[in-house]
């Protein structure tokens, strides 16, 4: 009697293709993890963890190794092992680990800091470090250490004027709305070092949309730089284009690197082993400036 339910073989056949590498999957890349994590590290490196876990990217690496092991069991040995290094390359590049270690190496020299032994005569801080809010009021980007650390060496006297770069993008068209001054990261960053009580007349400004139009722009200053006695600030992952540059406009300038995303000595825990979309994000920044400094742009 047909009653419509699959036959037992193909319900057996099913659970052994799925349930088998299923298992293991989640055995080794989930349970033994948080097991590990709360033996070593407690509840909050666990729990921590698990936020981890149930996020779109490392959802959609275990799907790519269930879905090897089931190729793999099916004798479909080629697709089935591209999807199980695809998933394991993935899973590797959006470490912490290795982020911090490709920032720390792309950073290089620039993590020794820089002696300040008199005041310079100007610091130019390169444009990025800044956004608006929704009531147009500037606020620190995500590399908002560059404004930041430009307005320290001006506060505590080692820096005597500061000049900030960058227009807003250019573009022929907008699907909607239109840029205007507040979106300059120049205008932007004037308003910050404003209401941190440096006056007008110690900040100057200079034009460009990208790091080599900043460097020309600068170029037609040499009472700035023409001594010795000026310095860029900018990202640390950000200084090997910015100072490559440099040197290709004929600008005498000194680094003085912030910003730093490659870490310090701290210690290691389970954590910095899984992958999280922000680290594969971080990876892309140090990948893009590569690009550009190939380019030189």
């Amino acid at each position: 009697m047909i009653d419509g339910n699959p036959p037992t073989s193909i319900r057996n056949s099913f659970k052994r293709a799925w349930l088998t590498p299923s298992a293991i999957v989640v055995f080794v890349a989930v349970l033994l993890p948080m097991v590990a994590n709360t033996l070593i590290s407690g509840k909050s490196a666990a729990e921590k963890m698990i936020t981890g876990m149930a996020q779109p990217l490392f959802m959609a690496i275990i799907v790519m190794f269930v879905l090897g092991g089931v190729l793999l069991r099916r004798l479909e040995r080629t697709i089935g092992w591209m999807l199980i290094v695809t998933a394991g390359a993935l899973w590797c590049v959006s470490t912490p680990l290795f982020a911090s270690f490709l920032f720390r190496f792309w950073e290089g020299p620039y993590r020794v800091p820089t002696t300040i032994s008199t005041p310079l005569d100007y610091v130019v801080v390169l444009g990025g470090g800044t956004s608006k809010d929704p009531n147009r009021r500037a606020q620190f980007s995500d590399a908002g250490d560059r404004v930041g650390y430009a307005a320290r060496l001006y506060l505590t006297g080692k820096a005597k004027h500061l000049v900030t770069t960058g227009d807003v993008l250019q573009v022929t068209g907008t699907l909607f709305g239109k840029f205007d001054s507040s979106d300059d990261p120049s205008n932007q960053t004037k308003q910050i070092w404003s209401d941190l009580g440096i006056p007008a007349e110690a900040i100057f400004d200079l034009p460009g949309q990208n790091t080599s139009a900043e460097m020309a722009a600068l170029k037609t200053h040499p009472e700035w730089w023409r001594d010795g006695r000026c310095a860029i600030v900018t990202s640390a992952f950000h200084m090997p284009r910015a100072m490559k540059l440099a040197e290709r406009a004929g600008v005498n300038v000194v680094p003085i690197a912030a910003d730093f995303r490659g870490g310090g000595d701290g210690p290691l825990t389970l954590n910095a082993f899984m992958p999280n979309a922000s680290e594969l994000q971080r990876v892309q920044t140090v990948f893009k400036e590569w690009i550009a400094l190939r380019i030189s742009r």
